[in-house]
């Protein structure tokens, strides 16, 4: 069986020689030192003769978006079994076959923190997201009877709903998975519980899912239902993770949507895909493949809700930004206020919310993404003068819980209102906005917590930015004795039995 490191590098289409030279540059770059860059290092990893220096670990774990804690955790070289799901996800066809395969990879994803880091760019995406809209849009053309618009239709529902022979889920099974799934994804435009509680909702309904088609095949009319699933599951994933702070995680997520949706015969569902993939480049910072994916959303889709199209409008508007086109940036935000005024048409569901937390169900929620997305830009753009007000908006609009759930997204929101606050200076108004953010979201999630100390550390000096950083350190402290608390109270009466994870996996 080839070593886990081979199928990582020929998933990647390096050579060893590269592998080492990109391993040696992280070496250098994270603090480590010097390190020689020799193919023969790698044949020996891969052969098993030796194992890395924990330095060396690290540096390749730098390079495969894998956190430390989990380097540590697993040893060599079980760690690197985080990184095949990425292995597989990349080589598996995009055949029924090969979606199956890349949903079981995906089902293992680090629990712990990850540094951001697009997995595809440029020309590979390009090439992954053309080969799955092709299969999606001409499998469609094939099976006209097809669904309701994003995937909604009367097969999510049919009292028929088994695979031919009776070998599939019953109807009753796939109706309950499509009313939880419904639920998750009314939760992603607005919510009031804990957003890693709904993760581990979503990944949960995500895995029984996958497992499903695992159990009873690929083919026909049942799986298709499935993969449709598996799709809208994959994406309250990616988008709760991307509100968590995990931005590495929420792609991976996102890209399995896209093999579902081209695997269920979806286009309007791999448009949605599409858009929120291009969302999440904007935050990886990579613009020029945001407005490739938006152009190409724009292109699939038949029928986009008005959630969708204000979210691209406002993702281009972002990564217009990130570019440093002002004008390009200001007409696509004025595209986006006109769509967060359109009416909803009949049949708009929360499936099509937007990927910045816009509801389908009444313009406000739109607005306030608007609002949101002219803050951003105008931080991106060098002016956090202008970005002040529009974050006010936000910030005053939380004193007291809305009549409106707030967006899971409001945490990572008020992050950049606090570095709009930083940035002219005003300290008090950014510790402001740091309560603010853990008051609606309960705990700050790890990942985005230390986005936040990480702002306000540069900072520390002053008096109120210091207090907000003790204010911080306090909540996590409380945080992680409850959990110690819980853990210890999950054991049995010997100790021996742990308690089972969010994911259902055992510590």
């Amino acid at each position: 069986m080839a070593h886990p490191l081979a199928l990582i590098r020929a998933a990647g289409g390096l050579s060893p020689s590269e592998y080492a030279r990109i391993v040696a540059r992280n070496h250098a770059e994270l603090g480590f030192g010097q390190m020689a860059a020799r193919r023969e290092k790698v044949h020996r990893w891969e052969s098993g003769r030796t194992v890395p220096e924990p330095t060396a670990q690290l540096a390749m774990a730098h390079h495969h978006g894998v956190p430390a804690p989990e380097v540590h955790r697993l040893g060599w070289p079980h760690w690197l079994h985080l990184v095949i799901g990425d292995a597989v996800l990349l080589d598996q066809p995009y055949t029924a076959a090969g979606a199956a395969l890349a949903l079981n990879s995906a089902l293992h994803l680090p629990k712990a923190p990850c540094p951001a880091a697009l997995l595809l760019t440029g020309a590979a995406l390009a090439a992954h997201l053309r080969t799955a809209l092709v299969r999606a849009t001409t499998d469609a053309d094939r099976n006209p009877e097809g669904t309701g618009p994003r995937g909604t239709g009367p097969h999510d529902t049919s009292p028929h709903d088994t695979s031919p022979h009776g070998t599939g889920p019953s109807a009753e099974q796939l109706r309950w998975i499509g009313a939880r799934t419904s639920t998750l994804e009314r939760h992603e435009s607005g919510t009031y519980l804990p957003t890693a509680a709904l993760y581990g909702a979503a990944h949960a309904e995500h895995r029984l899912v996958v497992r499903l088609i695992g159990a009873h095949g690929h083919d026909g009319p049942s799986a298709r239902r499935l993969f449709r699933f598996a799709a809208r599951t994959a994406l309250v994933c990616a988008w709760l993770s991307s509100a968590l702070g995990e931005e590495t995680r929420a792609e991976r997520h996102n890209l399995t949507a896209v093999r579902a949706a081209a695997a269920a015969a979806e286009p309007d569902l791999a448009a949605v895909a599409t858009a929120r993939l291009a969302a999440r480049h904007v935050v990886g910072g990579d613009p020029v493949d945001a407005l490739a994916l938006v152009r190409t959303a724009r292109t699939v889709g038949t029928r986009p809700s008005p959630g969708t199209m204000t979210a691209l409008h406002c993702t281009e508007a972002l990564a217009l930004a990130r570019l440093g086109h002002a004008a390009g940036s200001a007409r696509a935000l004025d595209r986006a206020g006109k769509a967060a005024s359109a009416t909803p048409a009949a049949g708009d569901t929360p499936f099509g919310a937007a990927p910045f937390g816009a509801t389908p169900f009444g313009a406000a929620p739109h607005r306030l993404t608007v609002t949101v997305a002219r803050a951003r830009s105008a931080l991106l753009l060098g002016a956090p003068h202008e970005a002040e007000p529009h974050f006010r908006v936000l910030v005053d609009s939380l004193q007291a819980p809305p009549a409106g759930a707030p967006s899971p997204h409001t945490g990572s929101w008020l992050l950049d209102a606090v570095d709009a606050h930083l940035a002219v200076g005003d300290f008090g108004s950014a510790a402001v906005a740091v309560h603010r953010a853990v008051h609606v979201t309960g705990t700050l999630p790890p990942g985005l917590a230390r986005q936040y100390r990480d702002r306000l550390s540069a900072h520390g000096r002053e008096p109120a930015v210091r207090r907000a950083l003790e204010f911080l350190r306090d909540t996590a402290s409380h945080e992680n004795s409850m959990t110690k608390s819980e853990v210890e109270n999950g054991r049995d009466d010997a100790g021996a039995r742990p308690i089972e994870s969010a994911d259902g996996d055992h510590e």
